[in-house]
């Protein structure tokens, strides 16, 4: 058993539904700096708390931004955690040559390479979020992907109505819908990503997935859409006529 006392442990967002963000601050309680969705997680203490009020801050890190947050709306996330540390060991450990592989997980080596174009937010201001609809039996959830979100990979769907367009993609391991317009190509990240998959995946080919078939946009992200007032009537109107028809 692992002496837990010199692990760096990692927590996760606790006690939010779907749709809810927890603000991080540059300093507590002033100034938004990025939303972290209902359900973050990999976030990392910085051993600094204030209290101001009633109400207790923490300082952490997450995804490259770092501010302070409220203290009780996290939990340990005890498979991050053991993740992490086992990157750390393999990065510390002589024996390990190549530590660009290290962390790179088992069940992503072998198989076809496959060239996946990554995307980035575009046009949203600190405070605010690209919603993506998560398909989620007869309804669909909300998660807030926020305004500095990398790594978003397209996986291969769209659906169109006039000038607007939503496109299916994979963040933060859930698969959703998001607005088109709202992300942008990000080519150093592709290429990056593309050379480690061949690199530490041992895999070859290669398929290119930018591309994009025109699909129905599923009823239950549409009804969401509609409620949330996202959308004009004329734009609903056609992407329920798509439904329909399908």
């Amino acid at each position: 058993m692992p002496n837990r006392g010199r692990e760096r442990l990692l927590y996760r967002v606790q006690g939010m539904d779907a749709g809810s963000v927890l603000k991080m601050y540059k300093e507590p309680g002033k100034e938004v700096l990025v939303n972290l969705p209902h359900n973050a997680t990999w976030i990392a203490r910085r051993n600094a708390q204030m209290t101001v009020g009633d109400k207790v801050w923490e300082k952490v890190s997450w995804d490259d931004q770092t501010g302070w947050v409220l203290s009780d709306a996290l939990e340990e996330d005890p498979k991050a955690t053991e993740a992490a540390n086992m990157r750390r060991q393999c990065l510390a450990d002589p024996a390990v040559a190549d530590k660009e592989c290290c962390g790179y997980p088992e069940g992503a080596k072998g198989g076809l390479f496959k060239s996946i174009p990554v995307y980035e937010v575009q046009g949203l201001s600190a405070g605010e979020s690209l919603m993506m609809y998560v398909d989620h039996g007869d309804n669909a959830i909300a998660v807030e992907i926020p305004h500095s979100g990398s790594s978003i990979v397209k996986l291969g769907q769209r659906a169109e109505a006039g000038a607007f367009a939503m496109e299916r993609v994979r963040w933060a391991g859930q698969n959703g819908w998001v607005d088109a317009s709202k992300m942008t190509y990000d080519e150093e990240r592709t290429k990056a990503g593309d050379a480690k998959r061949q690199k530490c995946g041992g895999v070859s080919g290669g398929v290119d997935f930018r591309a994009s078939e025109v699909v129905c946009l599923p009823a239950p992200v549409i009804r969401r859409l509609q409620e949330s007032g996202a959308l004009d009537a004329e734009t609903v109107k056609k992407l329920l006529e798509q439904a329909g028809n399908k």
